[in-house]
């Protein structure tokens, strides 16, 4: 797998890989991480994936690092009863 960009944000890290004829977009927040797979038929190269990383892409995705870090704390509350 090898970088092939980065997009810069303030509160995550956002990188885009590419691997078996697939672009990667991961987005990282602390322990958590969501990938989003595309084929590389489906966009017109590094300018066409960076172009899905909309503000409301990137919004809905720190929501659901929101929910994932709610979800492991439950967890790991659950540990301490």
């Amino acid at each position: 797998m090898r970088t092939v960009a980065h997009i810069p944000h303030p509160h995550i890290q956002i990188s885009i890989f590419q691997y078996n004829d697939k672009y990667i977009i991961e987005m990282e927040a602390a322990q958590y991480r969501q990938a989003y797979k595309i084929s590389v038929d489906s966009v017109n190269g590094v300018e066409g994936v960076k172009a899905l990383c909309t503000p409301e892409l990137i919004q809905n995705t720190m929501s659901r690092f929101s929910a994932m870090h709610q979800d492991f704390a439950q967890a790991f509350a659950s540990l301490a009863k």
